[in-house]
């Protein structure tokens, strides 16, 4: 299966939510509508300019030191050397890598990756296999597919309040509690709803529960495969080792030292995702 099969899988939920939320502002003013669909597009046009890499990363450019410790780091890293040698931006949301390639001539890090850098805690290889892993996902931030995030901003507002009040109430045993009694819910919700013969809210409590279900596992399964992407390209040039190296410093955890193992090997068997990006890919 493709890497955008499995995207657009774990997308689903985002779609369907925010589908029916656009219904509603359509409804309820059209030119409420028009006036979402003129900044969806701006948003798509900018995404990649100064001002769209702030709003998706929170980059900044930077400083002649910084950018000089990073370009340095990357040398190994024979598609990025030279002329072909990216801007450097320094972000706070690059995600777990440590760093994002969102355009041909970008690259963001992370201020810890940075840190590290100077500090000597990474090493050449060590930061040229973090950067080769995000190079390796470079496809999936400069696909197409890039509207369905703007459409889905809706959804996107909800997972942020998720997230914050999943913080904020983490060490509760109650939300765990709740979540796990969903079934139960649902069930009761079913039942109530067939001996009423109301078979629209049946159908909606339906699809909700469906939902509540699938979206972490095809969560989980879009993460997987975009990890992939980073090690096969990571594999291909050469710099497994290193980044094993980096993932056994940080974590201990049976999974990720599996990871590790896998990407030790010579022949480097990792899933087949998607194509490699070649060498020479930033231009």
């Amino acid at each position: 299966m493709t890497w955008r099969r499995v995207w657009l899988r774990a997308q689903i939920t985002g779609l369907v939510f925010s589908s029916v939320v656009w219904l509603v502002v359509a409804g309820l003013s059209l030119t409420a509508a028009l006036a979402v669909i003129a900044v969806g597009v701006v948003c798509l046009l900018v995404r990649d300019t100064r001002v769209g890499l702030w709003w998706r990363f929170g980059a900044r450019p930077a400083s002649v030191f910084e950018r000089e410790r990073v370009q340095a780091a990357i040398v190994p890293i024979a598609s990025l050397r030279g002329r072909h040698q990216p801007r450097i931006w320094i972000g706070p949301r690059t995600g777990p890598g440590g760093a994002v390639v969102p355009t041909l001539a970008d690259l963001v890090v992370s201020s810890s990756v940075v840190r590290r850098i100077v500090a000597g805690e990474l090493n050449d290889e060590h930061t040229s296999a973090v950067v080769s892993h995000a190079l390796g996902q470079r496809p999936v931030w400069r696909s197409r597919l890039a509207a369905v995030d703007v459409y889905c901003v809706p959804w996107r507002l909800v997972e942020m309040v998720t997230v914050v009040f999943g913080v904020t109430a983490g060490g509760s045993r109650l939300m765990g509690a709740s979540w796990k009694i969903r079934w139960i819910v649902f069930g009761v919700a079913i039942v109530e709803n067939v001996q009423a013969a109301r078979w629209n809210a049946l159908v909606v409590v339906a699809i909700v529960a469906v939902l509540s279900g699938t979206t972490p596992a095809l969560r989980r399964r879009w993460l997987a495969t975009l990890r992939d992407l980073g090690d096969r390209q990571v594999i291909a040039e050469g710099l497994g080792p290193a980044l094993a190296s980096v993932i056994r410093a940080s974590a201990r955890d049976v999974p990720s030292l599996e990871r590790a193992s896998v990407l030790e090997r010579p022949s480097g068997a990792v899933g087949n995702p998607a194509p490699v990006v070649k060498k020479r890919a930033c231009r």
